[in-house]
């Protein structure tokens, strides 16, 4: 999965910061940006060299704007997700480089499956299309996205949740702050005392430092976090973020957010 979403994290634009704590009552799912026309990708583009797909990605869907996808293209792409495969990967990066209102529920509905593919790499398209949304205009339509991390039915893989979480952070949900913080503190001695609602695999460098970007994120502060730090280093600082957020995530509201 890490070297397919290498391609995709040339493809995002960088999350702006902002304030974490939106007056959404006041926001309407309406962008400044400029609205281009309505876009449909050429057959081949399951099959383009990786290149020429960024290549098309790039001069075609610029992140200045929005383009719009006609409603079969939507489907389709949104069908090709469900593949689980190096396809559905180029089928999110389409979706979330459209910054459409239709593309970003696309996104959101193949994330509310809940589905965990056969293999270890099956999750790529999901994870980026839970990072994609944080991304989109207004991102806080998206809050239902907090269901695939806290409550009862959360995203069985893993990698998705942890991304799903970063997500909701970045739109404003702090109640996904304890959550990030047991992932920090996976493999560490205080961490052992986590009471865990997931098993954790041999491999979580990778979650554990996007827990810790989107943490120090919203505490405001530099990542410093390295994932393959000394255990002591890195309690160190899994201590220090939950010093500044755990608080917060505590005394965070447990309504979800709301957007007609």
């Amino acid at each position: 999965m890490r070297a397919l979403l290498l391609l995709t994290t040339l493809l995002f634009v960088a999350c702006k910061s902002g304030d974490h704590q939106p007056d959404i009552a006041a926001l309407t799912p309406v962008s400044d940006l400029p609205v281009a026309a309505v876009w449909a990708p050429p057959a081949n583009w399951a099959t383009l060299p990786p290149r020429e797909f960024e290549a098309l990605v790039e001069a075609e869907l610029p992140d200045d704007r929005i383009t719009p996808f006609s409603r079969a293209t939507v489907r389709a792409l949104g069908d090709a997700l469900d593949a689980m495969d190096g396809t559905s990967i180029r089928a999110a990066v389409l979706l979330a480089r459209s910054r459409s209102e239709a593309a970003g529920e696309c996104l959101l509905a193949r994330l509310h499956r809940r589905e965990a593919g056969p293999e270890r790499n099956s999750d790529a398209a999901d994870v980026v299309a839970a990072a994609a949304l944080a991304r989109f205009p207004y991102p806080e339509r998206y809050w239902r996205i907090v269901r695939l991390v806290n409550g009862k039915d959360p995203h069985p893989d893993i990698e998705v949740r942890v991304e799903c979480g970063c997500t909701a952070l970045r739109i404003g949900i702090d109640r996904v702050i304890p959550f990030l913080l047991d992932v920090l503190r996976i493999g560490t001695w205080e961490g052992q005392n986590d009471a865990l609602d997931f098993e954790p695999s041999d491999t979580t460098a990778w979650i554990r430092g996007q827990a810790a970007a989107a943490l120090s994120e919203r505490a405001g502060i530099p990542l410093t976090y390295q994932p393959d730090a000394p255990i002591a280093m890195r309690e160190s600082e899994a201590r220090r973020l939950a010093s500044l957020l755990e608080k917060i995530g505590k005394n965070a509201p447990e309504v979800d957010y709301r957007v007609k």
